[in-house]
């Protein structure tokens, strides 16, 4: 998505929703309405009722429930939520028994497994069928099948990152760099916005330092490139998959952090990027504002819809590495991307209508809109996209392999997640921080994030019971190969 929130965290979401012991919300009866707000219930007798919170991918979906309907289906009625709006939409629907046919889990920060534990979801009846069309490998116990049986799948591929380098090549051709070799090493960018702020024709990159999450995203990342050997995502953000140690203050998290702030030292940053989220950077940047923008591959999408007329003249290079050598990143699977609700009275319907998002149809669309890359990045080179996009997916087939889901390990891994406190300020936080000049030990500020961190995750397996600190490591995980859950 080209701008996610930041979630409702686990515990306030548990509290409100009834799930941590406290009141249910089964007696409330202000559940969401039908009128663009959110779903609530139907004002299309007969509709199935669906919510996501995927605005990119409007067009593609109202096009595959229209497909749906004519090929017999009932006809779908459809809402688009922003991410935190849709968080609490859903609190309100299943306290009061009115949850959409099919949701995302928009803004839930809550592990699946125990959302199903609590039950949220029903099965897949066409299960079958929809296996046949998910690629190898894609599948996970306790991620998207519980007891064997299919509740949900992904329709994104896992093999993706944020921290791809776009850049305007007009201003660099201007700055006399070569819009045809962008640089890779974190010097060579470095040394690129300074020529392209010498030139006078723009400020060398732009920012979103106003967005911890996405600080925190390319931090996580850069790290990676850096030799942290982790991942993000899945409870695992900051872990050493060799050992189950939570290390932000690795060497590797220190130096990416210096080198992203870099640019403010060298005053080559665009100025009012302390104020710029992702959305608004990306719109500064499109003005050429600035020579060269951090972001994910959706930034196409974006750019096809809200700037066409710059498309032209960008391009887009991977994530910078220290020493300029290919990157090699790892990301787990990813969580389901819709499911069906077990208050549903229509969940065969429900399971067939799913069956379409497995089809070649279906991925292509996904890779036209230019949105997170489809499952199937094979389809990506014949589609419509932008070269830059398929750039973009090319560099992922090569650079990012398939890393371990510690709540696919053991069932009560997800509960120690839901219950575990978060930490506050946490990594993007932390990063602001230290941009503003409020936080001047670096490292120190970091190693204080591991050790509270790690006493969060301590308490709430002492809680939870049942699982261990080794229930994070992965001895057998080995950088640049695919893991083999």
């Amino acid at each position: 998505m080209s701008s996610p929130r930041r979630t409702l965290s686990r515990r306030g979401f548990l509290r409100s929703a009834g799930l941590l012991g406290t009141a249910a919300l089964a007696g409330c009866s202000t559940a969401p309405s039908a009128d663009g707000e959110g779903g609530g219930a139907t004002g299309m007798p007969g509709a199935l009722r669906w919510w996501d919170h995927f605005a990119p991918l409007e067009s593609l979906q109202g096009t595959t429930f229209d497909r749906f309907a004519q090929g017999g289906g009932p006809p779908v009625e459809y809402t688009v939520y922003n991410p935190n709006e849709q968080a609490q939409a859903l609190q309100l629907a299943f306290g009061s028994r009115q949850l959409p046919d099919v949701f995302s889990l928009a803004g839930l920060s809550v592990p699946p497994s125990l959302l199903h534990e609590q039950g949220w979801f029903a099965p897949l009846t066409t299960a079958d069928a929809i296996r046949a069309g998910l690629p190898d490998g894609i599948v996970t116990e306790g991620m998207h099948t519980f007891d064997g049986a299919l509740y949900s799948f992904p329709i994104f591929s896992p093999r993706q990152y944020e921290t791809l380098v776009w850049f305007d090549r007009d201003q660099l051709a201007r700055a006399g760099l070569d819009p045809e070799a962008p640089p890779a090493s974190w010097d060579d960018l470095r040394a690129a916005a300074r020529a392209v702020q010498r030139s006078g024709v723009a400020s060398g990159i732009v920012l979103p330092l106003q967005f911890p999450d996405r600080l925190a995203a390319f931090v996580l990342e850069l790290a990676q490139t850096a030799g942290f050997p982790g991942t993000r995502g899945n409870g695992l953000d900051g872990v050493d998959l060799t050992t189950g140690e939570i290390r932000f203050h690795d060497d590797a998290f220190v130096a990416a952090i210096e080198f992203l702030l870099s640019f403010a030292r060298d005053d080559t940053m665009f100025l009012a990027s302390t104020s710029l989220d992702a959305r608004s950077a990306r719109v500064r940047w499109a003005a050429q504002g600035g020579a060269f923008f951090l972001d994910g591959p959706y930034n196409a999408g974006v750019l096809a819809e809200k700037f066409p007329q710059v498309l032209g003249r960008i391009g887009v290079g991977p994530i910078p590495t220290p020493d300029g050598r290919a990157p090699v990143l790892t990301r787990p699977p990813n969580d389901g991307t819709f499911w069906v609700s077990a208050q549903s009275g229509a969940a065969e319907d429900a399971s067939a209508l799913l069956e379409l998002f497995v089809s070649g149809d279906y991925q292509r669309g996904l890779a036209a809109a230019m949105d997170q890359p489809p499952l199937d990045l094979g389809v990506v080179a014949g589609s419509d996209a932008h070269p830059t996009y398929k750039r973009c997916i090319r560099m992922f087939g090569e650079q990012v392999f398939l890393g371990p889901a510690v709540t696919a390990r053991n069932p009560r891994v997800a509960q120690v997640l839901a219950a575990r406190k978060s930490v506050e300020p946490d990594l993007g936080e932390i990063v602001q921080g230290i941009a503003s000049g409020q936080i001047t030990d670096v490292r120190g500020r970091l190693r204080q994030l591991s050790d509270e961190s790690a006493a969060a995750r301590d308490a709430a397996i002492t809680e939870v019971g049942g699982v261990s600190a080794e229930d994070w490591a992965f001895p057998g995980w080995r950088r640049g190969e695919d893991y083999a859950t």
